[in-house]
């Protein structure tokens, strides 16, 4: 699977037997970069890019994107795991969600939660 947002490009290639995945990227620099994972050492990996993106943008104000970019381009999809189950972490639950070897813990706020399913469900669904 390849994904070309202007210049930078996206490249992603799963083993056939699931062990091994690659993501390649290319910069608008034009320099190319492929970092190899395994499925036992991708979950610290993700975890650790994922947290410090979180934590850069903490300090940032809101993020927006104009009509048909980023989360509202029309090819946007939800990811879809394996599973997902709620477990806690240190008192604090979180959901776990398996995409078939690498796992994604995201730690939630029940309250929070609570509210946005309910201001979804005030909220009449857009048809595709």
């Amino acid at each position: 699977m390849v994904k070309r947002i202007g210049s930078t490009a996206w490249r992603v290639e799963v083993s056939d037997d699931g062990r091994l995945f690659s993501l390649g990227v290319r910069t608008e620099a034009g320099r190319e970069y492929e970092v190899m994972l395994g499925t036992v050492d991708s979950t610290p990996i993700l975890s650790d890019l994922l947290s410090e993106m979180t934590r850069v943008h903490q300090t940032l104000p809101p993020r927006t994107f104009e009509p048909g970019a980023g989360p509202h381009h029309p090819k946007s999809q939800p990811l879809h795991p394996m599973s997902s189950r709620v477990e806690h972490h240190n008192g604090v639950p979180i959901i776990v969600h398996d995409f078939g070897g690498t796992i994604l813990k995201v730690r939630i706020d029940p309250e929070e939660l609570r509210q946005s399913l309910l201001r979804h469900e005030e909220t009449p669904s857009e048809q595709a």
